[in-house]
């Protein structure tokens, strides 16, 4: 009778833990958590992304026309870029509850190939903080309109700012998520594709 009481609690236990458990979501194109939630700022926008000293004036039109771009496509303002004052202080993203767009003169020589970065913190499936690092020492830029001599910094603000949001990358339906952007491409428009993934969480 114990045996069988004992494997009975265990039984009851194990289906209440699966109950307990997060149900696993379609990712939508989204990053998920360890459960196959999405993770998103779950309602808690506009995303105030602060801008650090370090980025040239001559780009930051191009990082609020970026931010637009997702806010025209969601149909409500889901960033809020804070142009001044600038954060001051050590080149250096991490936690510090402040959402920060970085301009780096220094990177790792192993990463070398990359454009920009983004660190994405969350707890559960809510995003509590992002930053942006842009890659200066390996990469030139220019905004649009301009000289096209390396990056447009549209674009790459564009992609990484998805990031921000949740997504993944993506390399179908030309989507501003793919992994790569090559040097003088003017990919500043939201895809179909990158609109509907967006209303999964927004």
């Amino acid at each position: 009778m114990k045996k069988w009481l004992g494997v009975a609690l265990l039984l009851t236990s194990m289906l209440t833990m699966q109950a307990c458990a997060p149900k696993s979501q379609e990712d939508c194109g989204f990053v998920q958590n360890v459960y196959g939630e999405r993770i998103s700022w779950k309602g808690a926008v506009p995303v105030t992304m602060k801008i650090h000293a370090s980025v040239p004036e001559e780009y930051v039109a191009a990082i609020v026309e970026a931010a637009a771009s997702w806010d025209r496509t969601a149909g409500k303002k889901i960033f809020n870029i804070v142009t001044s004052p600038r954060v001051t202080g050590p080149i250096a993203p991490h936690k510090d509850g402040e959402n920060v767009i970085y301009f780096l003169d220094t990177w790792e020589d192993s990463k070398a190939s990359e454009q920009a970065r983004t660190s994405v913190y969350w707890i559960g499936d809510a995003i509590q903080e992002a930053d942006i690092r842009l890659n200066n020492k390996n990469f030139d830029f220019y905004v649009s309109g301009g000289a096209h001599n390396g990056v447009n910094m549209e674009a790459l603000v564009l992609h990484e700012l998805g990031h921000v949001l949740g997504l993944k990358h993506k390399d179908t339906g030309g989507s501003v998520m793919a992994t790569y952007l090559a040097n003088g491409v003017d990919r500043t428009s939201v895809a179909d594709t990158d609109s509907t993934s967006l209303q999964c969480e927004y």
